[in-house]
């Protein structure tokens, strides 16, 4: 047998191995497992995003309370000096003109800052349901993803001793491949799942593009080691 004879042979039984582990990886159970994962991800990401508006909006709600607290002491000391004006004969009308108008700019700053925290209270009660429905959505997959990724796991179970079986009969394979030659595969594999391609038709299998046929002749001659010129595969006869 050849070099190339004993890598064909080790990409036969490395491609068996492969789609063994293909197959498992593409079972419905893992297909599901893939699409929930991708959900519980993105759910994940939805409640840290709600959690983080809840906070801003919280930073809100008590800055807008500390303001009203503070325009509500305001308004109870100008309050207190309005009323001493008035029982005051020496206090002018000037004077007490300019005071009914800070307690009114006062009690407007307070309303407005009162319907401001209405309002970011209602968004914090829309953040919070929000969050409560996402969280639900999220715990129902999380049982749902639970029992896929069981359900996998017991797929693999079974499918372990043929794939086992099918990776030791490659590693037994490759021993008869010329170090050099394996580690070119290895290359190869890097951009190619099968390295290797038939010569069929005076083309390439891999590329499906027509070779000179000079080039047929020395693989049909197995003079040396032939790549596709136009994708790189090793060529066989």
């Amino acid at each position: 047998m050849n070099k190339l004879d004993a890598l064909w042979q080790y990409q036969q039984a490395e491609l068996e191995a492969d789609k063994l582990e293909n197959k498992l990886k593409s079972t419905p159970a893992r297909q599901k497992l893939n699409k929930l994962f991708n959900f519980l991800k993105e759910q994940q990401n939805a409640i840290a995003g709600i959690q983080k508006t809840l906070d801003s909006r919280q930073q809100a709600v008590d800055k807008l309370q500390a303001q009203i607290d503070e325009l509500a002491h305001k308004y109870e000391l100008e309050l207190g000096e309005f009323k001493i004006m008035l029982n005051d004969d020496e206090c002018t009308a000037e004077e007490m003109t300019e005071s009914r108008r800070n307690v009114e700019r006062i009690m407007k700053k307070a309303e407005a800052a009162k319907r401001e925290l209405y309002d970011a209270i209602a968004q914090i009660e829309k953040s919070a349901a929000e969050y409560k429905e996402t969280y639900a959505k999220a715990a129902k997959a999380k049982k749902e993803y639970d029992a896929a990724r069981s359900e996998c796991e017991q797929e693999a179970a079974a499918a372990k001793p043929d794939i086992d079986k099918a990776k030791a009969a490659a590693d037994e394979a490759a021993k008869a491949v010329d170090a050099e030659l394996l580690a070119r595969y290895k290359r190869i594999k890097g951009r190619y799942a099968v390295p290797m391609a038939k010569v069929e038709n005076n083309q390439c299998s891999g590329c499906n593009m027509s070779l000179p046929t000079s080039t047929v002749k020395r693989v049909a001659t197995g003079e040396g080691i032939v790549e596709c010129e136009n994708c790189g595969r090793i060529l066989y006869a």
